[in-house]
């Protein structure tokens, strides 16, 4: 079983890490298992979690935001 940590998720969807910690804390996004390891808190997620946040990125995700369109100033006058 596979382990994914929050910055080897976000390079493999093509996301920012930050982005990533954005959806874990609106929620949108299981988070991920917390582990203490010598001391030290890991967090990662597994094949399903991952397959999780894939699934969100498909449907929910654009990479550049919608803009409206510009109007163009007529000429003359």
């Amino acid at each position: 079983m596979a382990q994914y940590s929050i910055s080897e998720a976000a390079r493999l969807l093509g996301i920012h890490r930050a982005t990533l910690h954005r959806w874990i804390d609106k929620r949108v996004v299981p988070e991920p298992i917390t582990q203490e390891i010598a001391g030290s808190q890991i967090r990662y997620w597994t094949d399903e979690g991952f397959a999780k946040l894939k699934q969100y990125k498909a449907q929910e995700y654009r990479k550049k935001p919608r803009r409206k369109a510009k109007r163009q100033a007529s000429k003359g006058s």
